[in-house]
């Protein structure tokens, strides 16, 4: 949000007679400043095209070096563009800034607001002291909701014009910038992208800040009968004070229908309340209405300018576009909201910016003067008080500094080189304390705008744009216009890898452990922790430790007190996972206050996903339990981030954990290379295998539904793809087993045929040979040792084959061919190398087992060396979608097929559970178990209880029980409240899953049904969306204690529904964003609210 232009108008006094300062025989003679030819009388200003003063300076910089100066009929002005000269200029002890023409023709509409106020007026540093805080790091996090509630509001506009539409991006760009800075600094919503035309604020503003342009290349008596133009700035200035004036008397009012989320921490909450620190005094009325007018105008222009400018260079420059899809695609796959941390990993996009706003400055100048008679540069006299105006344009194209000035090159930025520009080289945003105070709301606006923009839309030039600039105050593109095209999913699929990346710590010297006791201590719901804690107890007994494998729960009765104890840990829903509920339930009854631990050695690594508000909750309470009886840590507690590299971040903290242990005479890990099991051919005849997991039930198939129905005819596939076959399963419990509304079934799937025998043929072994496996140095990890079965079995019921190689997989892998080549490769994939490496050629393409295989067939590997790249096979777990209240041993199952183009180019995917659930037949049987969420995800349990359920695609499984409860306690006369369901589909005659039961239970009054339909138009698109819609209701009904739950995407949706309650909260309960969120967090406490959510 820089200043506006500050061009210097001349100054009549600056040629008057003055007496020339006494002056030393050495001291230098001043030179004349170099002037432009001009005409008599009028000198320069008929060479001036109107409405282009700024490309004027710019274009007559290139023929002079450094100052220049122009002749506006009698009044001389220098134009400073030198980096060494402005330099001098940027001297606070010998220039202050100047207030003169453009900005002090504006003081009639802006008056004293920051922008057009003096430095010596005393509002100016009492209004500066007070805003500071708006402008804070901590402030920015607070209006990033915001900022990304109207960025969509931009997506959603251009969705719904379509790739056809020629869009006037300077004037969207308006809209954007406009709505977000009056939302978050004054909670006032122009709702800008619900016209087609511009709102009038808009005209007015643009219409002074033309006027005040003009009048600097008018003659003076010209100016005097511009009687039109006068009349036409004052109305434009009644027409900005009026809706100011409503802005803040609705404020002071506490209308909170007009609030929006107003916060007594924005800027117009602020300017009312908070007392300056230095005068312990408060801005008067009219101060507070020039600085909201000055803030919607330069908070907005200038803005809207480089978010138009970048568009174009990023069109001119298609690498520079290549560098910044490849980055968003990266940091911000799918269509998750982003959040605020995924700003600072934008670096390609920051650079963009800065490059952008190099060439083109939207506020192009600014003006100072000095407080004496000062020698600039050694050669030119400036008179005291004599303005001079620093043309930013110019600036920043000096080719002293500048190499190729006019080529955009955001490589300019990268940190070494930035860190050599001079200081003053670049000043978008001005110089010293009267810099722009709004920068890092300016940029941070911008990054998240450009990267929703990247991150949904193809642009294209289809008029062959040829580039002019419109002037007001500021700069922009004129007349520039694009079309923009839904990006589709596979144009998406390359993600580039973030700049900077560190390299992993390595492993030290192998060290015996020497029989040194070490308990690993594993926290698991879904089996992620349970793969980490089974590799660092199969190293540590390779290693020579006297290692143990247990569950929390199983040493809660028993916890170390000695030795050392590696703990591994997820948060579900932030509490203890599955394996670790008994120590939970220990740490909140505080039975465990006594414990005592000072001769115990700890590590603990934390599993989970940061977008999840809980993320570490449970690993970050056991480190500090343990730390707080006394144990030392090894080393600081580790994060593996779902949303992140967590494989990365799992490895650097396990050679960590082998560095510690070596110090304490402990390892520096296991030996690569070796098999962890042995593998003996036998004959046929020996057969004697068994093929299921102990721990699992039989469950019988009874029947296998398509819930889907055929979409031709219904919209354009273009829009959005039709969903996959989605199964309605229903199976037979077994015998003795039983479950609760809300539930889940655990699933054990198998691998699919194909897959397997291409396994098996690529790596030269029959799938019928059998095998019996037993294990190497204890490192065999979920394999059915000592029993006799296929490969075929093997590798179908036991182990994953389609999960993404990890990067300790590339190197047993590299070690498995005797090609240099093929070893290179292989371990320059597992590398940290940012442009070749894991987190460029392997995460984001999911690249799997058979992938690696098949792209290196000089691997060469047997069974022992694959099915050491192989970890067991994990359930997966569904939301069981029946109640026991109808059907008290049969148990429905909900399932989306996952079918979609292989991120590795190779052919479709297939998901595995999805796939083999789909085929089912009748009477197929499936190893499962009844599992309970932790939280409980149970209906409330009475049904006079209010229920708000969101649910879209399959999140609707476990409420169809909870409506399938719902009406048995109907039918039986128990008194119920109605029930909300807010469901999401593309369209309904495709794939409103449930819809016959649904709407007959809608018939009954056991529920009232709401609709988001993606591909309908004229409908919310997303269930974040309706429940915007229908914020009223939902704040109504929480009020009055209904229970909140939701059930479904994780990664994309669930965040999208909590931002959007947060934002309901704000504006319906009149809260700070700061409040409503805690607000939120106290229904998740109180349980109220409730997630069941998968990614």
């Amino acid at each position: 949000m820089p200043p506006p232009i500050e061009l210097s108008s001349p100054d009549q006094a600056s040629d008057a007679p003055h007496q020339t300062p006494a002056r030393s025989m050495h001291a230098p003679i001043p030179e004349p400043i170099p002037r432009d030819p001009g005409w008599p009388l009028v000198g320069n200003l008929l060479q001036i095209t109107p409405g282009a003063l700024g490309q004027h300076l710019l274009a007559r910089s290139r023929h002079h070096d450094g100052i220049f100066e122009l002749n506006f009929a009698g009044r001389r002005v220098p134009f400073v563009t030198s980096v060494a000269l402005a330099s001098e200029l940027c001297d606070a002890a010998q220039f202050r800034k100047y207030i003169g023409p453009p900005l002090s023709y504006l003081r009639g509409m802006a008056g004293d607001g920051l922008f057009t106020a003096r430095s010596d007026e005393a509002n100016w540093g009492k209004a500066h002291r007070i805003l500071m805080p708006a402008f804070s790091q901590r402030a920015m996090k607070g209006y990033f909701d915001v900022m990304l509630r109207v960025a969509n509001r931009l997506v959603d506009k251009w969705d719904r014009q379509g790739p056809d539409a020629d869009i006037a991006v300077a004037d969207d760009m308006t809209r954007l910038t406009l709505d977000t800075i009056a939302l978050s600094g004054f909670g006032y919503d122009f709702e800008s992208f619900a016209s087609a035309e511009l709102h009038p604020f808009i005209e007015a503003m643009v219409g002074a800040l033309e006027e005040a342009m003009s009048k600097l290349t008018r003659f003076a008596l010209q100016d005097r009968f511009m009687h039109a133009a006068h009349q036409k700035f004052d109305q434009d200035t009644r027409f900005m004070r009026d809706l100011v004036d409503d802005v803040i008397r609705r404020r002071r009012a506490g209308d909170a229908a007009e609030r929006r989320g107003g916060t007594a921490n924005d800027l117009l909450g602020l300017m009312l309340e908070a007392r300056d620190p230095d005068t312990d005094q408060r801005l008067d009325d009219e101060n507070i209405r020039n600085q909201v007018i000055t803030f919607l105008i330069a908070g907005h222009e200038t803005t809207s300018g480089l978010l138009t400018f970048a568009l174009y260079e990023l069109l001119r420059n298609p690498g520079v576009m290549a560098q910044a899809y490849a980055e968003v695609d990266a940091v911000l796959p799918g269509d998750a909201a982003p959040v605020y941390a995924d700003l600072a990993r934008l670096p390609v996009l920051d650079r963009v910016l800065k490059e952008t706003l190099r060439l083109w400055p939207t506020a192009p100048a600014f003006a100072v003067a000095p407080f004496e008679d000062t020698l600039l540069g050694g050669r030119y006299l400036i008179r005291k008080d004599r303005r001079l105006s620093v043309v930013l344009t110019a600036l920043h194209r000096d080719p002293k500094v500048w190499a190729d000035p006019e080529r955009f090159d955001i490589d300019r930025f990268l940190p070494e080189q930035e860190a050599k520009l001079p200081r003053h080289a670049y000043m978008p945003f001005g110089n010293g304390e009267r810099a722009c105070i709004g920068r890092q709301f300016a940029l941070t606006e911008a990054k998240l705008a450009l990267a929703l923009m990247l991150r949904n839309f193809q642009f294209t030039d289809a008029h062959d744009y040829q580039f002019r600039i419109k002037e007001t105050l500021t700069i922009k593109p004129d007349g520039f216009t694009v079309r923009a095209r839904r990006r589709r999913p596979h144009e998406r699929i390359a993600a580039a890898p973030l700049a900077g990346t560190a390299q992993a710590p390595q492993a030290g010297p192998d060290v015996q452990g020497g029989g040194r006791p070490l308990a690993v201590l594993c926290g698991s719901s879904l089996g992620t922790a349970r793969e980490l804690a089974e590799q660092v107890h199969a190293g540590a007994l390779a290693a020579g430790f006297d290692a143990t494998l247990r569950d929390l729960d199983d040493v809660a009765d028993a916890l170390p007190t000695t030795g050392l104890a590696v703990i591994i840990a997820a948060t579900y829903n932030g509490r203890a996972p599955d394996s670790a509920r008994r120590l939970e339930a220990l740490l909140d009854s505080g039975a465990a206050s006594g414990y005592r631990a000072e001769a115990l050695s700890v590590a603990v690594l934390g599993c989970g996903n940061s977008q999840w508000p809980t993320y570490q909750a449970f690993p970050r309470r056991v480190y500090e339990f343990f730390t707080n009886a006394g144990a030392s840590p090894l080393l600081p507690r580790g994060e593996a981030d779902g949303n992140g590299d967590f494989d990365q971040a799992a490895e650097r903290w396990l050679a960590l954990l082998w560095q510690a242990l070596q110090a304490g005479g402990g390892v520096g890990g296991p030996a690569h290379g070796t098999p962890p099991v042995r593998v003996q051919i036998r004959d046929v005849a020996e057969i004697r295998a068994s093929t299921l997991p102990a721990n699992t039930q039989g469950f019988t198939v009874l029947a296998n539904t398509e819930l889907v129905n055929d979409p031709s005819g219904l919209w354009d596939f273009s829009r959005e793809a039709p969903r996959t076959s989605t199964r309605d399963i229903r199976l037979r419990l077994p015998e003795g087993v039983r479950y609760a509304t809300g539930d889940h079934l655990a699933v054990y799937p198998q691998n699919q045929p194909g897959m397997v025998a291409a396994l098996c043929e690529r790596i030269g072994i029959d799938p019928e040979a059998i095998v019996t496996l037993s294990a190497s140095g204890g490192a065999a990890r979920g394999l059915p040792l000592g029993e006799a079965l296929s490969v075929r079995q093997l590798l179908t019921h036991f182990v994953e084959l389609q999960d993404v190689v990890s990067r300790h997989t590339l190197r047993l892998l590299s070690q498995s061919s005797r090609c240099p080549v093929t070893r290179q490769a292989l371990q320059q994939l597992a590398s940290d190398d940012a442009g070749s490496g894991y987190a460029a050629q392997v995460a984001p393409r999911r690249l799997g087992l058979a992938d690696v295989l098949d792209r290196f067939p000089a691997i060469e590997v047997d069974l022992a060396g694959l099915l050491a790249c192989t970890v067991p096979m994990r359930p997966r777990f569904y939301s069981i979608a029946s109640s026991p209240l109808v059907s008290p041993d049969v148990a429905t199952i909900t399932v989306g097929t996952v079918w979609s183009p292989a991120l590795s180019g190779r052919g479709l995917f297939r998901g595995v559970a999805s796939t083999w659930l789909q085929s089912l037949a009748p009477g197929a049987a499936v190893a499962g178990a009844i599992r309970t969420p932790n939280p409980t995800f149970a209906p409330a349990a009475d049904p006079a209880t209010p229920m708000i359920l969101i649910g879209p695609g399959t999140g609707i499984a476990p409420f169809r029980g909870f409506l399938e409860e719902r009406a048995a306690q109907q039918a039986a006369g128990q008194p119920e409240a109605p029930v909300q369901l807010y469901y999401g589909c593309r369209h309904p005659a495709h794939d409103w899953l449930y819809r016959d039961d649904v709407e007959r239970w809608q018939a009954q009054g056991v529920v009232q049904v709401h609709l988001a339909c993606s591909v309908v138009d004229g409908e919310p698109r997303y269930v974040q969306d309706l429940l915007w819609h229908r914020r009223a209701d939902v704040w109504a009904r929480l009020n009055q204690g209904a229970m909140l739950y939701v059930c479904g995407d994780g990664r994309h949706m669930a965040p999208a529904v909590r931002q959007v309650l947060i934002q309901i909260g704000a504006e319906q309960g009149g809260m700070t964003p700061e409040a409503a969120s805690d607000w939120l967090a106290e229904l998740v406490s109180a349980g109220r609210y409730r997630q069941d959510v998968f990614n």
